[in-house]
This record gives C-alpha cells, sequence and structure tokens, in this order.
C-alpha cells in the first residue's frame, strides 16, 4: 500500500513539474501540495525536500522570490541531512538563483560555489556545468556595481565571480569540445564576448579550445 501511495506521489510530483514548464502555475501548485501530503503521511523527508524545490522552482518563475529562497533554502536543509549529493545540487542552484534575484549576491555566490564544487567533487560534470552556467547567467555583471568589498569565502565579491566566470567558461569548453563558437552558445553571450574573456581574464583556458583556424589571405 505504502509503494502505490509513493508511486501515486511520485506522478503527482512530476505533473507539477510539467504543468510548471508549461507556465500552468496553479495546476502546477495543486499537484505539489497533493504529492507533498502524501510523503508527509508517508514521513518521507527526501521525497518532500524534492517537491519543495520543485515547488521553488514554480515560485521563481511566477516572481514570488521570497517564497521561492524559503522553499529552496528548506530543500536544501534537508537534502544536506540525507547525503543525496545530486539533489542537493539541484535545490543549491534553485537557491541561489533566488537569492540573486533577492539582491543577495554574496549568499548567492556562496551557495552557487558549494553546488559546482560538490557536483564536481562527486563526478557529476553535468550539474557541476549546470550550476556554473546558472551562476553565470543569473548574476551576469551585477557584482561589478554592488556590494563593493564584500567577502566571500576569504575573497572578495570581484575574486569570486572572475573565479565562478572561469568554471562556467571551462565547462562550457568541455562540453563544446574546445570550440569557442558552441561554448558562447552554451553560456548565451557572443563569439567575441567570450573570446575577449579568454584573452584577458582567462588565459590560462585557452589551452582548452581548439586551435584558431586561420584564414587564408587572399591574393
Amino acid at each position: 500500500m505504502a509503494e502505490h501511495k509513493c508511486y501515486l506521489a511520485n506522478v503527482e510530483n512530476n505533473l507539477g513539474f510539467l504543468y510548471f514548464k508549461i507556465n500552468r502555475y496553479d495546476e502546477a501548485h495543486e499537484h505539489l501540495d497533493h504529492a507533498r501530503r502524501v510523503f508527509e503521511n508517508l514521513k518521507d523527508k527526501t521525497a518532500i525536500a524534492q517537491v519543495d524545490e520543485t515547488r521553488a522552482s514554480v515560485f521563481l518563475k511566477q516572481g514570488r522570490i521570497v517564497e521561492a529562497e524559503r522553499a529552496a533554502r528548506f530543500a536544501a536543509r534537508v537534502l544536506e541531512k540525507t547525503g543525496q549529493q545530486d539533489i542537493l545540487a539541484e535545490a543549491l542552484i534553485t537557491h541561489g538563483k533566488a537569492l540573486a534575484r533577492l539582491g543577495r549576491y554574496s549568499e548567492s555566490l556562496h551557495v552557487f560555489r558549494r553546488a559546482i564544487d560538490m557536483s564536481e567533487d562527486t563526478g557529476s560534470s553535468k550539474r557541476a556545468a549546470e550550476a556554473a552556467l546558472a551562476a553565470f547567467r543569473t548574476l551576469g555583471e551585477r557584482l561589478a556595481v554592488t556590494e563593493q568589498g564584500g567577502v566571500v569565502l576569504g575573497r572578495d565579491l570581484g575574486q569570486e565571480k572572475t573565479s565562478i566566470e572561469r568554471d562556467a567558461i571551462r565547462l562550457a569548453l568541455n562540453q563544446a569540445k574546445g570550440s569557442v563558437t558552441n561554448a558562447a552558445r552554451i553560456l548565451g553571450i557572443s563569439y567575441q564576448s567570450l573570446a575577449y574573456m579568454l584573452n584577458t581574464r582567462h588565459e590560462d583556458l585557452l589551452k582548452e579550445r581548439t586551435p584558431v583556424r586561420r584564414r587564408p589571405r587572399k591574393q
């Protein structure tokens, strides 16, 4: 009986996620509510946290940022105790996005850094790339004009932002098999912007790219 209820609750959670993807938020919350009630009755804390992480993503899409941050934080707190690091990394990514939307950039960087490092430590390069890319896209240039002089993990915000940027570029180049054009597409920036970053701030990553093809000179 418990297995049957767990299966139905997972279906409800998946339906909530699907409705979220097509921007039908009320239906998404309805299915997530049902899934959470069942998991609460089953006392499955890990599953409850997964539902909360999905709900946090829905709140983010709705612009309900305070609720998104709270739901993602609670989900991460529970998942930290379960040892399921891949799921925890996903919750941390969502939490990092919410914190950035609230303007809490130093906290956001710290959370994104945890997600990246945790994913790489467990050999999940795909999840590490997802976390680095989320940080890169979410934070962008915002740190250049905010929280000057702040400190994250013993480094100032500028240093930490550059470190996150480097990780995003490195992982994008890895996914693109060294193609700067494709890596730029993954990062959502122009080829020229990525080439500039490589040639100025991240010269050590030039070895990760495929050799530049020299166009023949016109006679």
